[in-house]
């Protein structure tokens, strides 16, 4: 039988099989069941419940095409309800068999068979209506996909062809103007363009690595958490210290860029700004105190007593198979009462939504991203007393 045959006649199959057994149970309890025991009562009782069961099946075939759905997809729920009513009504009927041949007594063997069998029809009818569901679930996600996919290149391919224009049509006017704040501003509009370039190749190494379609490959996380922070220090006061070693390769692809990104940001937002203690700037003038990695504990020591360490240090330490992203701040940290939920989505709520990235990104990666207890044990200053996150991405 071709799929189109089948397509057809799926839901007639489906409830003929259901008035079928129907017929077999009027069959046995009334026209042979009544006359071995000379009354109704019983058999009709009996009928009323393996007589009524299969009536699910002619129920179900209506239903689904009622809904509209696919031919094919009804054939499935017929072919499930065949088999989970041969397999349940074989099983039992094989152990009605078995202890008659023991020489056990089996109380009617046949109601108990063709109950079996009806019960395991219409199981098969409920098992095949969530096959054929997830289904369909699966198709819609795989069109969904798909179509986000050609949304997401196609935006892409179109910012990026605008950005070109936007760039050479600056270039020109940096070459005709004479005045130094315009050509300035035409610099700022040129830096721009590069930085939504680069945000645009991100937001395609997101899209990638979410949907589990990027190809990993060794990344520098020290270079990339010195381009972060100095993209963040053009545009915010807040002095940020970067330690670590000159290198550090993780296996990851450019969407490591935003787990930084999203942390340091979050560490600016909630830590004490430099324009709130003005103090700092002078204090580090006159120390001569430095961002440089090489800074030692002694050096820290120095900063504590002066007040003038900076209010986000980002850490980075490498251990035997993993490599640890420590961004700490001295704000007043994260509230007991949302420890727990710092990584969930937040509607409305644009940090929690770049924590939540940050969770989702790190996973992906086959890392861990943590909100540590106190700095104790890691790069940051001991008198940090802010919030604290601890990022693991294994080492390429």
């Amino acid at each position: 039988m071709d799929a189109n045959a089948r397509a057809r006649l799926a839901p007639w199959l489906l409830a003929s099989y259901g008035l079928v057994l129907v017929v077999v149970a009027v069959g046995w309890h009334l026209g042979i069941e009544a006359r071995q025991l000379g009354r109704l009562g019983g058999p009709m009782l009996a009928l009323a419940l393996d007589g009524v069961l299969p009536l699910a099946l002619v129920y179900g075939g209506y239903r689904l095409v009622k809904t509209a759905t696919p031919g094919e997809q009804i054939w499935t729920v017929f072919v499930w309800s065949v088999v989970g009513s041969a397999s349940i009504g074989t099983l039992i009927g094989l152990s009605v068999v078995i202890r008659q041949f023991e020489g056990g007594t089996v109380a009617e063997p046949v109601f108990v068979t063709l109950l079996s069998v009806e019960a395991g029809a219409v199981a098969g009818l409920v098992a095949g209506y969530f096959a054929i569901q997830a289904r369909q679930d699966a198709e819609r996600a795989v069109r969904t996909a798909g179509t986000l996919s050609f949304v997401n290149d196609l935006l892409r391919h179109d910012l990026a062809n605008g950005l070109l224009v936007i760039d050479g049509r600056a270039s020109i006017l940096h070459r005709q103007l004479e005045s130094t704040d315009a050509r300035n501003a035409v610099e700022a509009i040129r830096e721009q363009v590069t930085e939504l370039d680069r945000l645009i190749d991100n937001a395609g190494a997101v899209a990638e690595t979410l949907a589990g379609d990027a190809t990993f490959e060794p990344v520098d996380v020290v270079a990339v958490t010195g381009e972060v922070v100095d993209r963040i220090q053009r545009t915010r006061d807040v002095p940020i210290d970067v330690r670590g070693p000159d290198g550090a390769t993780v296996r990851a692809n450019d969407a490591v860029r935003p787990v930084i990104w999203n942390l340091v940001e979050n560490a600016v937002e909630h830590g004490a700004a430099a324009t709130d203690r003005p103090d700092r700037a002078a204090a580090r003038e006159r120390t001569g105190a430095s961002t440089d990695s090489s800074r030692t504990s002694e050096a820290d020591a120095v900063l504590a007593d002066r007040d003038d360490r900076p209010p986000v240090v980002v850490g980075i330490e490498v251990t035997a198979d993993a490599v640890e992203i420590h961004v700490c701040d001295d704000g007043p940290g994260v509230p007991h009462d949302k420890r727990n939920t710092i990584f969930e989505a937040r509607a409305g709520e644009t940090h929690g939504g770049g924590l939540h990235l940050v969770e989702t990104l790190v996973d992906s990666f086959d890392g861990e991203v943590r909100l540590a207890d106190d700095s104790g044990r890691s790069p940051c200053p001991a008198e940090m007393r802010g919030a604290h996150f601890v990022v693991t991405l294994p080492r390429s």
